[in-house]
């Protein structure tokens, strides 16, 4: 097994998730939507939330572990990712209280990347390679 170059073998396997991530909403929201528009309105909300923090921690983290003297962590990059998470509980908030959207769409779209790493994981294992090959 070859060494990667820092950094780019992770963000390639974050971005296929993220991808991934993405297919899985369109699809389940387009499902949804012949349930329900509070669940599809739920479900979408929950998931461009979901993918938007899933890429937000993907840049903080690629900061945080990245060495190199421009790469140097501050106290802010800390609070910004607080703040982030705070942002998040509001959006989630706003989007069952004022949107009525629906509370288990809510939730079901926060477990979209989850869902994804899953999926990314399982057909790495079907093609009998290590999901986590280079991380």
């Amino acid at each position: 097994m070859q060494p990667f170059p820092p950094l780019q073998e992770p963000q390639r396997v974050l971005r296929r998730i993220e991808r991934l991530g993405w297919l899985v909403l369109g699809g389940s929201t387009l499902a949804a939507a012949l349930f329900s528009a509070s669940l599809a309105l739920g479900l979408g909300l929950g998931g461009l939330l979901a993918l938007g923090n899933f890429r937000c921690m993907d840049l903080y983290f690629a900061r945080v572990f990245h060495r190199g003297a421009s790469a140097r962590v501050r106290w802010w990059h800390h609070a910004l990712y607080a703040a982030r998470f705070l942002g998040l509980m509001a959006a989630v908030t706003g989007a069952i209280v004022w949107l009525k959207a629906s509370a288990v769409g809510v939730a079901a779209g926060l477990s979209v990347p989850l869902l994804a790493i899953s999926l990314y994981g399982a057909a790495a294992a079907l093609r009998g390679k290590p999901a986590s090959a280079g991380i």
